[in-house]
């Protein structure tokens, strides 16, 4: 199913050719000499009336499998078994045993389906005159600049000797640009056709009360209370025991105790995180002794499987509070604090930012974090807010921010931009910036100050944040985005059956010959 997100289309489009090539770069020594190139350029595939050739088939064949069997790679080094061997080769593997097919059987049809999608869309733009961005041939550029940078780390030599040794002796570097702007292509196209999509407040009405639960917004708080297991012991051989069954009842009952110990303490009028910390370890407890802290409101959509059911259930009431298990893990406290239509949140928004970041302190520990001491933070706080008490005193447009970011900030993603962020959306962002640039009554024109956190949630700064415009209203953002989906995914299965596709004998050899060497 195919969603347009406006906002993040352009950068989804380099991040996924870009993606072509890190996956081949992260593993292409392992398949080095895994799948077939081919010595014979023939036709491998027809779409339509279009023919392609070994070299286009394998292209898509590689990059299919080299994403899965690095997706399989990672997985493998967090202990998750994806079912794939990533020692054998494709070939070598089953992949549906009723249908007798392997990895490689698996790997060439989504290949086939990925090159019918993009020769679709391609042709279905070049009919309606559609051609590539300036953002679509800036990523195609960044893509070919990333290109050599990865021939060069490989020792390859050129990068047409990288490409060839990943797509076979046919491939040449003017073909492998054509196969990216293809795919770049086709992915603008999918979004501008979706965008044709559009629908009246009579249509997203209709829309919102058939799918109520999904599109109200949902204020509550929520803790969870983990069980406490026994340390897994090891046996004589060094092997981890797995805990019994009566130790896993006896560490969730003691969970369960707690859950229901701080429901009974709330529904008798305490406040529900102070509750929350009479239960808890003292690390999590101290999170709870912020009186806001996990305290959401989100689109029942957003809700997690936890508790959305419980939430959205219609005769719920204000105060109402429960405990739910979480299988294997401990219980949830939960309490339902109202449920509306909301007509003032937003989906997106653009805004401009200047990020203060602190000084830092080296760790004493050499594998550790340099991060600020409270001096530097507070120094850096100060900056912040004479930078945001300079800027109310000015002009306070957003001409003027953007020149105090372009001279103050220290993001250099965006300050030359004026630290301009268009169309944000509410998914892309952490959640300090989140909390505040979408809370409930934010206006164009609002400004504040917030903490900027590192990726491991450690405050290493603050950004001042400028409210420029508010986008579409979530809901109607959300019922959009459904219809959209929805309408898109009818019009590309009309379109689809004009263009059947089909492998040549010469193509499924592809799988056939997809063994090690």
């Amino acid at each position: 199913m195919y969603e347009s997100n406006k906002n993040d289309s352009s950068k989804a489009k380099l991040y996924w050719t870009v993606g072509i090539i890190i996956a081949v770069a992260v593993a292409a020594l392992l398949i080095w000499h895994t799948f077939f190139y081919g010595t014979e350029n023939g036709t491998a595939a027809t779409v339509g009336d279009q023919e392609f050739s070994t070299v286009e088939v394998t292209y898509y064949y590689n990059t299919v499998a080299n994403n899965y069997i690095n997706q399989a790679q990672q997985y493998k080094a967090y202990g998750i078994d994806m079912g794939y061997d990533t020692d054998k080769s494709p070939a070598e593997q089953t992949y549906n045993e009723e249908e007798g097919t392997t990895y490689a059987d698996y790997f060439l049809d989504q290949a086939l389906t990925q090159l019918q999608r993009t020769a679709i869309l391609c042709e279905e733009a070049s009919k309606e005159g559609y051609t590539l961005s300036a953002d679509g041939e800036k990523a195609v550029q960044d893509n070919m600049t990333a290109l050599y940078t990865y021939s060069v780390q490989s020792g390859a030599g050129s990068e047409e000797a990288y490409l060839r040794a990943i797509y076979g002796s046919k491939m040449s570097k003017s073909l492998f640009k054509d196969l990216l702007t293809q795919a770049i292509l086709a992915d603008e196209y999918a979004t501008h056709k979706s965008e044709t999509f559009t629908y009246t407040d009579e249509q997203l009405n209709k829309y919102y009360n058939e799918n109520k639960n999904d599109l109200d917004s949902y204020e509550y708080r929520y803790c969870y209370v983990n069980a406490d297991f026994p340390e897994q012991e090891t046996d004589a051989d060094g092997n981890t025991v797995d805990l019994t069954d009566e130790q896993k009842q006896t560490a969730m009952d003691g969970a369960k105790t707690k859950a229901d110990s701080m429901l009974a303490a709330v529904q008798a009028g305490t406040a529900f995180n102070t509750a929350a910390q009479d239960v808890l370890d003292e690390t999590s407890a101290e999170s709870y002794s912020d009186p806001e802290y996990n305290h959401k409101t989100d689109l029942g959509s957003a809700l997690t499987s936890t508790y959305q059911s419980w939430l959205t259930d219609g005769s719920r009431k204000a105060g109402d509070i429960t405990s739910i298990e979480v299988a294997d893990t401990g219980y949830c406290v939960v309490q339902f604090l109202g449920r509306k239509k909301d007509d003032n949140s937003y989906q997106t928004l653009t805004y401009r930012n200047i990020e203060v970041l602190a000084e830092t302190t080296p760790s004493e520990d050499e594998n550790g974090t340099d991060l600020p001491t409270d001096e530097q933070l507070a120094a850096a706080k100060t900056k912040a807010d004479d930078l945001l008490d300079q800027w109310k005193n000015g002009d306070a447009t957003a001409d003027s921010f953007g020149e105090l970011a372009k001279t103050n900030s220290a993001d250099e993603a965006n300050k030359d931009n004026g630290g301009l962020n268009e169309d944000a959306n509410r998914s892309s962002l952490d959640a300090n910036l989140t909390d505040w640039l979408f809370a409930e009554g934010r206006q164009p024109g609002d400004a504040a100050v917030v903490e900027a956190s590192d990726s491991s949630g450690n405050v290493i700064g603050y950004q001042i944040l400028y409210v420029e415009s508010l986008g579409e209203i979530q809901w109607k953002y959300q019922a959009t985005t459904a219809l959209r989906s929805d309408d898109y995914d009818k019009w590309y299965t009309e379109v689809e059956a004009n263009y059947p596709a089909e492998l040549t004998d010469l193509g499924k050899e592809i799988a056939a010959s997809s063994s090690n060497q």
